[in-house]
C-alpha cells in the first residue's frame, strides 16, 4: 500500500490535516511528522513506500531544502501548502521542481482530497513506465548533416524501439480527421510526433478571424516550444486525415530522455531547428511589415499632395473668374479717367462750382455706395422738384440737393449737375480701381499662401486674417450662401499659418459640399483667457444634412469619406487637419445632428511651445528664460 508523509512544524495543523485525510485510508497510509530530518530517515529506512509529500511551505529553512533535494526524495510527489507563501521561494521551487503543487490554506477538504488522487495518479503512471536504455553511442554523429525528415524518422523509430513492449498509457494513437491536438491559448501538455497524416496550424488574426498558417506533414513535431516553455499553444492544430501520432506527456518524456540519453541529441537538433525557423520567419515578416510601412508613409505624402492639388484645381476656375472681373473694370475706369481728368483740368478752381466739383469728386473717392431700393425712394422724393429722372438719380447719386446746385452763367442746371456727376465718376472710378487692385492683391496672396509658395515659418499671426484670406478664395462659391462672423478680440498665436490655412480651407470646403448650393454658414472665435495656458478657439458651422453617429466615428480616419457620389473625396482631407491641429499642441472636435448643423471646434494654444519662431526657440520657452 502506498503511503502519505505529512510534514508540519505546527502539531495542530498537522492533525487536522491527517483527520482531513481519512477517508484515504483504505486505499492510503498516513504519516505525519513535525520534523524534516525524521521525515526523511522515515523514507530512507525505506519500510514504506511513500508517494507523496505533504508539507508546510517554510523552504528557507536549510532542512527542508535538503530534504525535498534529497536523491531519494526526486521521484516522490510534493505538495506545499501556506497562508501567506512567499512567492520568489515558491516559482523558484516550481521551476526546479522541489515541488509539483501549490494549495493555499485555508483549503477545502474535497479539493485537498482530489488533488492528492491526481498526484497519486501521476506517481504511479511514473512507476509503470519502465524503458531499457539503448546502448551507448560510441562515436559523435553530426545531425546537422541529416534532413527534417530523416532525421524525424530516427527520432520516432528510437521511440519506437523505447515502446515497442511497453505502452500501457497508449501513448501511440490514431485521430480521424478534424480531431484538434493543441488549442491557440490554451496550455499544451503534450509533444506530439506526427508518424501518418497531414495536420493543419491555424491562428486568429488581430481582427478575430482564424487563418490557415501551415499543413505539418508526417514526420514533423507539433507543440513542441509551448511543451517546454509551459506557455499556452501559438496556433491551433487540427488533422486533416487520419492521422498517426505518439502523444508523450512531460512524465513519459522525462522518463524517456533519462534513460535513453542518445535521443537528446536528435531531438534538440530538430527542435532547434523548428525554432530557428520560425525565428527566421518573424524576422523576415518584420523587415517585410517595415518595408510595407515604409511604403505606405510615401504613398500617404503623395495623397496629401493629390488631395492638396485637387482641391486647388477646384478653386481655379473661381479665382479666375473674380480676377477677370475686376482687372475688367480697372481697364475700363482707366480709359474712362484718362478722358475726364483731361477736360476736368481745363475748369478754372476758385468759383463756387468748382469747390463743389472737389467735393464731389472726394465723395466719390469716400462715399459708400447706395443699395439699389435706396436710390429709387431717395430718387422718387427729388422728382418733386426736378422734373427729370437722370438728372434727379444724379444728385442722389452724389448726395446733393437741389439747393446745393449753384447758377452758373454759360450753364443750366441740368449741364451743371451732369458736369459735378462727371467729377463724381472720377472719384467713384477711382476708388473702384483701388478696392479691385486691393483684391487682386489680396486673391494672390491668398493662393501663395496656400499653395505654399511663402516661407514655411511659424509666425505670430493674427487668427483672423487666415479665416478671412480662405474666405476670399472661396468668395464665388459662397455667393448664394450667407455667411455670418462672429469675431472676438483675439491676441496673435504662434502658429505656422499656411497649415492653418489648409485646416480652414479643408472645413470649410466640405462645408460647402455638404450644404450642396445654398445654406448658412457661420464662422466664430473664442478667447479662452486661462492663467497658465491661454487658448483660442475657431468654430466652424454649417446647416447641413449633418452626420450620423457612425460617420462621426469615423471622420478622422484616414481613407474614410462620406462625400456624395460626384463629389471628388480621397478620405484624407480631415485626417491632415488632425495632425495638424495636433503639431500645434492643439484639438479638434466634431459635434453634428441629423438635419440640423455641423459643428467643428478647433481649439489652439496662444503660446505653443511645439511650434519655433523665426529664431528657432517658442516665445513660451523664452518667456521662461527671461524670468530665470
Amino acid at each position: 500500500m502506498l503511503s502519505i508523509l505529512c510534514v508540519d512544524s505546527d502539531l495542530q495543523r498537522l492533525d487536522k490535516i491527517k483527520q482531513d485525510l481519512q477517508p484515504l485510508n483504505q486505499q492510503l497510509k498516513i504519516w505525519g511528522s513535525t520534523d524534516f530530518k525524521k521525515a526523511l530517515q522515515l523514507i530512507l529506512q525505506k519500510k514504506e513506500e511513500f508517494a507523496l509529500i505533504l508539507s508546510a511551505q517554510n523552504l528557507s529553512e536549510s532542512d527542508a531544502l535538503i530534504f525535498f533535494k534529497h536523491p531519494q526524495c526526486q521521484w516522490l510527489r510534493k505538495i506545499a501548502y501556506a497562508q501567506f507563501p512567499c512567492v520568489s521561494q515558491l516559482i523558484e521551487s516550481i521551476n526546479q521542481q522541489n515541488i509539483h503543487y501549490f494549495l493555499p490554506f485555508p483549503y477545502k477538504k474535497n479539493t485537498l482530497i482530489e488533488i492528492i488522487n491526481v498526484q497519486i495518479s501521476h506517481y504511479q503512471q511514473q512507476q509503470k513506465i519502465t524503458i531499457e536504455p539503448m546502448p551507448q553511442q560510441k562515436e559523435f554523429l553530426d545531425y546537422s548533416l541529416y534532413s527534417d525528415k530523416e532525421l524525424s524518422n530516427l527520432m520516432i523509430k528510437s521511440l519506437y524501439k523505447v515502446l515497442e513492449n511497453n505502452d500501457e498509457f497508449n501513448v501511440h494513437r490514431h485521430y480521424c480527421a478534424h480531431h484538434i491536438l493543441t488549442r491557440e491559448g490554451e496550455k499544451n501538455r503534450f509533444l506530439w510526433f506526427i508518424l501518418k497524416g497531414k495536420v493543419l496550424l491555424k491562428k486568429h488574426d488581430f481582427q478575430g478571424k482564424s487563418q490557415d498558417i501551415t499543413i505539418i506533414k508526417s514526420g514533423s513535431i507539433v507543440g513542441g516550444m509551448s511543451f517546454l516553455t509551459n506557455e499556452a499553444a501559438f496556433s491551433t492544430c487540427i488533422t486533416l486525415e487520419e492521422t498517426e501520432v505518439l502523444k508523450v506527456d512531460k512524465v513519459i518524456f522525462s522518463k524517456i530522455m533519462q534513460s535513453n540519453s542518445t535521443l537528446l541529441f536528435p531531438f534538440s537538433n530538430l527542435l532547434w531547428r523548428n525554432f530557428n525557423r520560425r525565428l527566421q520567419q518573424s524576422v523576415t515578416t518584420e523587415l517585410a511589415l517595415q518595408e510595407t510601412l515604409e511604403s505606405l508613409d510615401i504613398a500617404h505624402q503623395h495623397l496629401i499632395e493629390n488631395e492638396k492639388m485637387a482641391v486647388l484645381g477646384q478653386l481655379v476656375a473661381g479665382v479666375a473668374h473674380e480676377l477677370n472681373n475686376p482687372i475688367a473694370a480697372i481697364l475700363r475706369g482707366s480709359d474712362t479717367l484718362i478722358t475726364l481728368i483731361c477736360s476736368l483740368l481745363h475748369l478754372e478752381n476758385k468759383s463756387d462750382f468748382s469747390q463743389l466739383a472737389r467735393q464731389t469728386l472726394k465723395q466719390g473717392l469716400t462715399i459708400n455706395p447706395l443699395s439699389t431700393s435706396e436710390i429709387r425712394a431717395r430718387t422718387k422724393k427729388v422728382l418733386t422738384l426736378v422734373k427729370d429722372k437722370k438728372i434727379a438719380k444724379k444728385l442722389v447719386s452724389m448726395n446733393l440737393k437741389v439747393i446745393d446746385i449753384p447758377e452758373e452763367k454759360d450753364r443750366d442746371f441740368s449741364q451743371t449737375v451732369t458736369l459735378l456727376d462727371q467729377f463724381h465718376q472720377a472719384g467713384t472710378i477711382l476708388r473702384n480701381s483701388n478696392v479691385c487692385a486691393t483684391r487682386i492683391a489680396d486673391l494672390v496672396k491668398s493662393l501663395k499662401h496656400y499653395a505654399g509658395q511663402d516661407n514655411v515659418i511659424s509666425a505670430h499671426t493674427d487668427i483672423h486674417e487666415g479665416l478671412e484670406e480662405t474666405l476670399i478664395i472661396f468668395e464665388n462659391k459662397l455667393k448664394h450662401f450667407q455667411v455670418t462672423k462672429v469675431y472676438q478680440q483675439l491676441p496673435k498665436i504662434e502658429c505656422l499659418p499656411i497649415e492653418l490655412g489648409q485646416v480652414w480651407t479643408n472645413i470649410i470646403a466640405n462645408a460647402i459640399d455638404a450644404m450642396q448650393g445654398s445654406g448658412k454658414l457661420k464662422i466664430s472665435t473664442l478667447y479662452l483667457a486661462y492663467d497658465e495656458s491661454p487658448q483660442v478657439q475657431v468654430i466652424i458651422e454649417d446647416n447641413g444634412p449633418g452626420m450620423q453617429r457612425e460617420v462621426l466615428k469615423n471622420i478622422f480616419k484616414l481613407n474614410y469619406t462620406s462625400k456624395r457620389k460626384g463629389n471628388f473625396g480621397l478620405g484624407i482631407g480631415l485626417t491632415i487637419c488632425s495632425q495638424i491641429i495636433k503639431r500645434h499642441g492643439g484639438t479638434i472636435e466634431v459635434e453634428s445632428k441629423p438635419d440640423l448643423f455641423t459643428r467643428f471646434i478647433i481649439t489652439l494654444p496662444v503660446f505653443n511651445a511645439y511650434i519655433y519662431t523665426k529664431n528657432g526657440r517658442s516665445s513660451l520657452v523664452n518667456a521662461v528664460n527671461k524670468k530665470e
